[in-house]
């Protein structure tokens, strides 16, 4: 213990005297704190979380726009906000980044999309690991030299766009000043491209030769099942702004939108 930093020694000992489980009880008696004292060749204290897993790969839990896959090359330490994704294969920077720029792409986007979990008012889209760890993904050791080498090009030009806009969780920066337009009914940034119509697109096409599909149908379908979720959230803010003005038997009655129907057409690319 005498080799941990001071910052962490201090946690260590709050947890030991003045930090408390809702019994009343230190945090160190907590159940797993126990469980750790059981495996001592394992765990150091109750204050082990059980080592470090390296990965180079990750994305944020939610997003509203876009899940931005990014590569990690610095030490970093990742809290319950961000998933990583640990290959059980080595690659190298390059293989690396041509996998990044399918991950990516709207076909990938489609994936999370159509299996992804829906959460909070603004219509965040979360990246359960559940449907994180069954994504398809592309094989980049079996493509050829070329492929690779392009799919890591298209990656670098995504991240210098990226950072040229002013990253990649807006909506301007994502779809473009008019279809953020259209998609959050609310007045944007003009004059701004989007990443979905620049990069985005070139990297969709290029996947798309690699797969043999048709990109302009991935990309529609993708968009579309981010329309009907964040129109979902519109329904919602609308409702809850009426509240009990207007009886709920005088409501419009809305059609319920189902993307079963784009899902079952998932089959053609997964």
């Amino acid at each position: 213990m005498s080799e941990l930093p001071r910052e962490v020694q201090e946690y260590i000992e709050l947890g030991e005297r003045e930090i408390r489980l809702r019994s009343g009880s230190p945090v160190s008696q907590s159940q797993a704190s126990k469980t750790r004292s059981e495996h001592k060749s394992l765990f150091v204290g109750w204050y082990d979380l059980g080592g470090v897993v390296e990965t180079p790969v990750a994305a944020s839990y939610y997003a509203r726009y876009w899940h931005r896959f990014a590569l990690i090359d610095f030490s970093v330490a990742c809290d319950a906000d961000i998933m990583t994704l640990v290959s059980r294969e080595r690659f190298d920077q390059q293989e690396l980044k041509a996998l990044l720029a399918y991950m990516n792409s709207s076909l990938a986007r489609l994936w999370i999309e159509a299996r992804g979990r829906t959460a909070g008012g603004v219509a965040a889209l979360a990246l359960e690991a559940s449907v994180f760890a069954e994504i398809p993904i592309l094989d980049v050791k079996r493509l050829p030299e070329e492929r690779v080498r392009r799919l890591a090009q298209l990656f670098d030009e995504l991240e210098r766009e990226a950072r040229r806009l002013g990253g990649a969780d807006g909506a301007e920066a994502v779809f473009g000043s008019e279809l953020a337009r259209e998609l959050t009914g609310r007045d944007v940034r003009p004059g701004v491209p989007g990443l979905f119509n620049t990069v985005m697109r070139e990297i969709d096409r290029e996947v798309a030769r690699i797969l043999d599909l048709e990109d302009e149908a991935v990309r529609a379908m993708a968009l579309e099942l981010a329309k009907r979720r964040l129109a979902r959230a519109g329904e919602a803010r609308r409702e809850a702004i009426k509240g009990s003005e207007e009886p709920k038997e005088l409501r419009p009655k809305r059609r319920r939108e189902s993307k079963g129907s784009l899902t079952r057409r998932l089959d053609e690319y997964f």
